[in-house]
């Protein structure tokens, strides 16, 4: 009878530890995400000149006016127009 109850009170604080652990570990993976989220910085959308679709400002074409595109043919096409 005692060796079931020694038994019973280590499968439980093993059963404990092991969930002190997991919810741990789930704690620093989300504070990994955080500040994954936190370094990806927001950037300017602008809005192409021909086909009026937003891209992100670093992915842009741009003229000698500073005029957005969203790719190197429709800043050809524009500028024959």
């Amino acid at each position: 009878m005692i060796v079931r109850l020694i038994v019973f009170i280590a499968i439980f604080f093993t059963g404990l530890w092991l969930y002190r652990k997991f919810v741990a570990f789930k704690a620093s993976q989300s504070a990994k995400k955080e500040q994954s989220d936190e370094k990806a910085p927001e950037e300017n959308m602008v809005r192409c000149e021909k086909c009026q679709v937003f891209v992100p400002l670093s992915h842009a074409v741009l003229d000698d006016n500073k005029r957005p595109f969203c790719s190197k043919e429709h800043l050809d096409d524009f500028n024959t127009q």
